[in-house]
């Protein structure tokens, strides 16, 4: 169903797209022929990892680790092809399927009697082992970033063309864009707000540059107050907190937060769903907006 090739995509492409095999040498004209038409009809994506992965068909077991895809692929309209899921995935649909556990490092003896032919992964250090483990067990997978906005479009295009359904996802991706631009002129000229995205612990932790939620930030006319962050998400001190020249603390519905920052500045709860990196990021956006810049919205 698929194959991976070298980490490093550069090497050996070609050999990659020819690696059809229909028998020993001396293939006919026809046999050429057949090769040709074969590789031109196989999708070949590049994942987070590096790695270069050739699907000859769509997978038809897919056990997605990362409940943001998850919701791609239902909105996609392959949901039947999931067989399994992770104890954070909410969505109705997938709640009655065997849970493996969490979405980093999960249980992979219950994963392999899911029979997956795609397991869809997080890669990055908060998971150094799941990857390997899978290989060890000849279990296909192909991993996934979501750090910006711009890797949800990947992603999203990329689970289109494996799953078959590419006009779906180029459907998902327009829309989309098209709500992040709405959201961005509905605020344009007006004058930025200096927000810190805090997302809770003890010391709490805040969201950083290069991250999604600093891009939503943007598109709704915010200004991060921790783009020097020297990572995507940090914990920082109470006192670096309340000496930041901020305008708005914003946090997830249901995030304790230390009383002092209330001494600060104003602290906003908005949904949950704004820290999901999926394709209800122009929800997102828009609820920031509103909440930045509500005259914008009278």
């Amino acid at each position: 169903m698929l194959r991976i090739g070298p980490r490093h995509p550069t090497r050996a492409p070609l050999l990659l797209l020819a690696s059809v095999t229909l028998g020993a040498c001396g293939n006919t004209g026809l046999e050429r022929q057949v090769e040709s038409d074969a590789a031109a009809s196989q999708v070949v994506v590049t994942d987070a990892s590096g790695r270069l992965i050739r699907f000859d068909r769509p997978p038809a077991r897919v056990l997605s680790l990362v409940p943001a895809v998850t919701q791609m692929l239902v909105e996609l309209g392959v949901g039947d092809a999931l067989v399994g899921r992770t104890d954070y995935d909410t969505l109705a649909v997938v709640r009655l399927l065997p849970s493996v556990g969490g979405g980093l490092q999960p249980d992979l003896e219950r994963l392999l009697t899911l029979r997956p032919e795609l397991v869809i992964r997080f890669e990055g250090a908060q998971d150094p082992v799941t990857g390997a483990a899978l290989d060890e067990r000849h279990i296909p997978h192909l991993a996934v970033r979501p750090d910006r906005i711009e890797d949800i479009r990947t992603i999203v295009r990329q689970m289109g063309q494996v799953m078959g359904r590419i006009a779906a996802a180029d459907a998902l991706v327009a829309d989309l864009d098209r709500q992040l631009e709405d959201v961005r002129a509905r605020v344009a000229g007006t004058e930025r707000t200096r927000v810190a995205y805090v997302l809770g612990g003890t010391p709490p932790w805040v969201a950083g540059p290069g991250t999604f939620i600093a891009d939503l930030l943007d598109v709704a006319g915010g200004e991060n107050v921790f783009a020097d962050l020297d990572k995507l998400y940090g914990s920082v001190s109470l006192e670096e907190l309340v000496t930041r020249d901020v305008n708005l603390f914003i946090v997830g519905r249901g995030t304790i937060v230390n009383p002092r920052l209330r001494d600060r500045a104003s602290v906003v709860e908005v949904s949950q769903d704004i820290e999901s990196p999926g394709t209800a990021l122009g929800s997102s956006a828009l609820e920031l907006a509103q909440v930045l810049h509500p005259d914008a919205f009278r």
